[in-house]
């Protein structure tokens, strides 16, 4: 079960949140700033879900602290939408923030467990971005999205119709690029989410399984093994999502890519 901090002046927002995670994450209610940033340094909190708004003017300032003392957090805003607001809130995807929840208007228990699953796979997902930048975009695109919505039911149709081009070519784009084809592409954008989620002690592997919609807790074991033969015990200890994307770079023949992952780098 992961750890989420949040930073709601609106209670009905805070009770939300609540109910749309019960059962998968813990929650930290947190009254200021301070309070915040005290919790995210105490606790193993991997999301945070403020209101930029919390006090009066929007605090970007205090995301890019947020970002800089804890590179590895996840970072969603929940705000009330109001014309005044519309262009702190155009500026807020160039703040480094993962996710948006608008009050009243796209914050059902649904929206927000979405929400909450895509931020945190685009957050590990910035693994991989930079290093293949020299990819063909289409490419690119497609490792991307197979991470970032890893959560979803993908299949080889619709990975090729989100990047705007017919199955045979995405073949064709990923053989050129030696990248895996895109059901075993698919399959490893789960199992790096996957790693991000073990990065959580807390977290068990069925937990996992059922998460990422894997049929069962034997066949996510299963696919750990045949991907990158570990077990997630295993993927937990040797580094989580920068073990696994360290294998994929490797599975893929970019070898010197893998390394600054498994040196720890920061990037």
């Amino acid at each position: 079960m992961g750890v989420i901090a949040t930073l709601l002046p609106l209670d009905r927002c805070l009770q939300r949140v609540h109910g749309a995670v019960r059962g998968q994450h813990s929650v930290t209610p947190c009254h200021g700033w301070d309070e915040l940033f005290t919790a995210c340094a105490r606790e193993p909190v991997h999301l945070a879900i403020v209101d930029l708004f919390a006090d009066g003017a929007a605090s970007f300032e205090r995301i890019r602290q947020l970002r800089a003392r804890f590179p590895r957090l996840t970072l969603v805003a929940y705000v009330a939408a109001t014309p005044q607001r519309a262009r702190d809130l155009f500026d807020a995807g160039r703040a480094g923030l993962d996710g948006l929840l608008l009050v009243d208007l796209d914050d059902s228990p649904q929206a927000v467990r979405a929400v909450v699953e895509q931020a945190e796979a685009r957050g590990v997902a910035a693994l991989v971005r930079h290093r293949l930048a020299h990819l063909d975009p289409t490419a690119r695109d497609a490792v991307l999205l197979v991470i970032t919505r890893a959560h979803l039911r993908l299949t080889s149709h619709r990975l090729a119709e989100t990047v705007s081009v017919s199955k045979s070519v995405l073949l064709e784009r990923l053989r050129a690029e030696r990248l895996p084809a895109p059901q075993k592409l698919i399959g490893w954008g789960r199992l790096i989410v996957a790693g991000q989620m073990l990065d959580d002690p807390k977290r068990s592997a069925d937990g996992i399984a059922r998460a990422l919609d894997f049929p069962s807790g034997s066949a996510f074991r299963n696919m750990c093994q045949r991907y990158v033969g570990a077990t997630p015990l295993e993927i937990r200890e040797r580094g989580g999502a920068r073990y696994v994307t360290a294998q994929f770079l490797r599975a893929i023949g970019r070898a010197e890519l893998a390394q600054g992952l498994e040196e720890h780098d920061p990037a």
